[in-house]
């Protein structure tokens, strides 16, 4: 974990209130899928904290993070340019993805695509079989698209509304792949829930999306309960977790 100061490199909008930020990053070799960094794009203390992005992809000097404006800190956000700096720690995150098993299925949901995409590259590069299921409300809300596209990853559309490729949720594709398959989810909280019922005795790993106000474990904003009873910190014990694991 590193407190830096790095430089805006690109801020695009890439669909309704949804940007693609690229940004320096010096260490890229201790990145791994699930990891994420908390953000700070402003000065002084208002909005107060950082907020909390996955990776979604690195490259040799830089790093790539999606995010949708919903708050006056994303907001604030979307009004960086290339050159300007932001206050960026992390890579966070201490329970990853596992990348052992030989055959890997991916369902993204919305913004939660980032989450997985880094995970869908590396798999590829250890000569995994991987397939994709990626969806979203309607077409122009599938923002990560093109990136499947240009890292050669075999993957499926699903539009709420029909616009783009199978009409429904990713969840519909979980009958066309056997046990054999390790299942990997980020999504909405309802497409998690739902999930963990589908696919009981199932290999499957949820990768959790919560408010963060410090990403290392201090502040128990992000807790969330186990089947045990007990309370997890999606920062700190994930924020991957076996889906038997978790309630939600």
């Amino acid at each position: 974990m590193k407190e830096l100061r790095v430089k805006v490199l690109k801020n695009l909008e890439v669909g309704p209130q949804t940007y693609l930020m690229e940004l320096e990053f010096p260490f890229p070799e201790e990145i791994k899928p699930g990891h994420f960094v908390m953000l700070k794009g402003w000065s002084g203390l208002d909005p107060m904290g950082r907020r909390a992005f996955a990776i979604a992809d690195k490259k040799e000097d830089r790093i790539s993070i999606y995010y949708q404006v919903v708050g006056r800190g994303t907001a604030l956000m979307a009004r960086l340019k290339e050159g300007d700096s932001v206050e960026i720690l992390g890579p966070l995150g201490n329970r990853l993805f596992r990348l052992d098993g030989q055959r890997h299925l991916l369902l993204g949901g919305g913004i939660g695509m980032p989450g997985l995409s880094l995970l869908a590259k590396e798999l590829k590069a250890l000569g995994k079989e991987v397939f994709v299921c990626y969806g979203a409300r309607s077409s122009n809300l599938l923002v990560m698209k093109e990136w499947l596209k240009e890292n050669a990853i075999e993957h499926k559309l699903f539009t709420d509304d029909g616009s783009e490729g199978q009409k429904g949720s990713v969840l519909q594709a979980l009958k066309d792949f056997d046990e054999s398959w390790v299942v990997h989810a980020c999504g909405p909280k309802k497409m998690l829930k739902a999930l963990k019922e589908m696919a009981e005795g199932r290999e499957v790993y949820l990768s959790l999306e919560a408010d963060m106000a410090c990403g290392w474990g201090v502040c128990l904003g992000c807790v969330v309960p186990s089947k045990d009873g007990k309370f997890l910190r999606v920062c700190y014990e994930g924020p991957v977790f076996p889906a038997e694991e978790v309630v939600l």
